[in-house]
C-alpha cells in the first residue's frame, strides 16, 4: 500500500492514472490525497468544488476474481465506507443512487468510480471521493451541500476523517446494509431522462448490475438519467 499526499493537484484522479501508466507491472494499492484540487471531477463531467478543507482523493484498488457481473458490488462497499467514516464522527449519512452520499437533503459526499476490466474479470479499480468537512460550500450550492462542519457546529480534524476514510475503503464490508441507508429503494422519485421529459416513478429495486427497477417494470441506467429525492 502507497499513501502520496500532496497541497494541490489538478485531479487526484488524473494523478493516479499518470501513476498507474508509468507502473503497469506494479500491482500495489495507492492513495493519492490532496489539500485541495483546481479540476476535481464529478459524474458526467462536472466540475466539482474541492477548496481546501475537505477530503480529496483517488484510490487505487487492484483486485483478485473479482467477476465484471459483481462489479456494482464495489459501488456500495465504497458508499458504505463513507455512511461508515460519518458515523464514526456521529453523523448518519444516506447513500442516493448510484453512490452521492446525502446527509438529510443535502450532499456531502460526491463519487466517481472507474473499472477496468480484463475478460469476465475486473481488474482494478479507481474511486474519487470528495468529502466536504471543514471547506466552505460556495454560494451557488449552499441550497444543495452541505459539510461535515456545519453538520457538527465546529470544525472537524481532517487528518483524522481523512486517515477513518482511508481504514474503511481497505477493509471494506459486506454489502447488505445499502438497502437500508439508500434514499431511493421503496421511494417515490422524479425521473430526469436525458433529453426527454420528467416523470414521477416508485423504485422496487436495486438490481445487481447497479441499474434501477421502477414499479411499473421500467429499467433506469445512471448514464440515461438522474434521479430527484
Amino acid at each position: 500500500m502507497k499513501i502520496i499526499t500532496l497541497n494541490k493537484v489538478k485531479s487526484t484522479e488524473d494523478y493516479i492514472r499518470k501513476l498507474l501508466n508509468k507502473q503497469k507491472t506494479t500491482r500495489e494499492d495507492v492513495f493519492v490525497i490532496a489539500k485541495s484540487q483546481t479540476r476535481g471531477k464529478g459524474t458526467k463531467e462536472r466540475k466539482f468544488s474541492s477548496d481546501v478543507g475537505g477530503v480529496y482523493l483517488s484510490y487505487l484498488r487492484f483486485h483478485n476474481a473479482m467477476l465484471v457481473k459483481d462489479a456494482f458490488e464495489l459501488n456500495k462497499a465504497f458508499s458504505l465506507a463513507v455512511i461508515k467514516t460519518l458515523s464514526a464522527f456521529g453523523v448518519k449519512g444516506a447513500i442516493k443512487w448510484p453512490n452521492d452520499i446525502y446527509v438529510g437533503d443535502k450532499k456531502i459526499s460526491g463519487m466517481l468510480i472507474n473499472n477496468s476490466f480484463l475478460g469476465d474479470y475486473v481488474d482494478y479499480t479507481i474511486v474519487g471521493i470528495g468529502l466536504n468537512v471543514n471547506n466552505k460550500i460556495p454560494e451557488d450550492l449552499k441550497d444543495i451541500a452541505v459539510s461535515l462542519s456545519q453538520i457538527l457546529g465546529s470544525d472537524v480534524n481532517v487528518e483524522s476523517v481523512t486517515a477513518t476514510l482511508c481504514y474503511n475503503l481497505c477493509n471494506l464490508e459486506k454489502t447488505d446494509l445499502y438497502a437500508r441507508y439508500s434514499l431511493v429503494l421503496g421511494k417515490t422519485v422524479k425521473v430526469i431522462p436525458c433529453g426527454g421529459e420528467t416523470y414521477i416513478a416508485t423504485v422496487s429495486d436495486v438490481l445487481p448490475d447497479g441499474r434501477l427497477k421502477t414499479a411499473d417494470g421500467k429499467i433506469l441506467t445512471a448514464e440515461e438519467v438522474s434521479i430527484r429525492i
